[in-house]
């Protein structure tokens, strides 16, 4: 008897919380709209260097009806089209409910006549070292490079695997980033010039200081540059 009477207060008691929690839901819906972005053209757009960039622009609809209007486009005036790098265009809308959408185009200001590809895994020579009070040489780590557009490539590790690889972080604490990231340019007289770089995580904010002597050699298929970071010199020489 005291079991069923107690089973007959638990559903109670579900019945009217269930009734409740639907009382203060009434009227709320779990779907938020957003403006619906559409960029025009490519996501990724390689802009000749000297020539006028023209963007394609965006598109935008809100719950179907049209909201390009609404749109706030910026980065374009930031486009140097005289100096090789990455460009970004970003285009903005708020919808009536207060909620915000953004999508972002990447333009890549470069010089088309620059044919030759750097991307791939490339490996350190013995003339790789770290200069603090002695040399430390670090031979066959690896790092890698990836092609965006003629003359843009993103390098894995400007300090090629130094930390990451020939110390031995990256294996002994996984999920940590070890590497000095960037993105660099290969003029067409082969000098290589960093174009951006960022910290290595692991280690704070630190960025470069100095990069000097940057070139590759298309007769030994070697980059070489010197850079500076949190007081030290990496002089690296890289081949593949």
């Amino acid at each position: 008897m005291k079991k069923n009477i107690f089973y007959t207060m638990l559903l109670a008691l579900g019945v009217i919380t269930l009734a409740s929690c639907e009382k203060d839901t009434e009227g709320l819906s779990s779907v938020i709209d957003y403006p619906v972005l559409n960029i025009l053209g490519d996501e990724f757009t390689i802009s000749p260097i000297g020539e006028p960039y023209k963007d394609a622009g965006c598109t935008a609809t809100f719950q179907g009806s049209d909201y390009t209007s609404k749109i706030v486009t910026t980065g374009v005036s930031d486009i140097d089209v005289n100096v090789p790098g990455l460009y970004y265009v970003t285009y903005s809308a708020v919808g009536p409910n207060g909620f915000a959408w953004s999508k972002t185009r990447t333009v890549a200001v470069c010089d088309p006549n620059v044919t030759t590809d750097l991307s791939g895994t490339w490996t350190t020579t013995a003339n790789t070292y770290r200069m603090t009070t002695k040399q430390t040489f670090y031979p066959g780590c690896t790092t890698t490079i990836k092609y965006l557009c003629p003359g843009i490539f993103q390098i894995k590790d400007y300090l090629a695997a130094y930390y990451s690889q020939y110390v031995g972080y990256g294996a002994a604490y996984p999920g940590y980033d070890f590497d000095v990231e960037g993105i660099l340019q290969l003029t067409s007289d082969n000098k290589i010039v960093m174009i951006s770089a960022g910290p290595a995580a692991a280690f704070g904010s630190d960025l470069p200081t100095e990069f000097s002597d940057g070139k590759y050699d298309p007769e030994t298929n070697t980059l070489s540059w010197g850079i500076v970071w949190s007081d030290m010199l990496f002089q690296v020489e890289l081949t593949k």
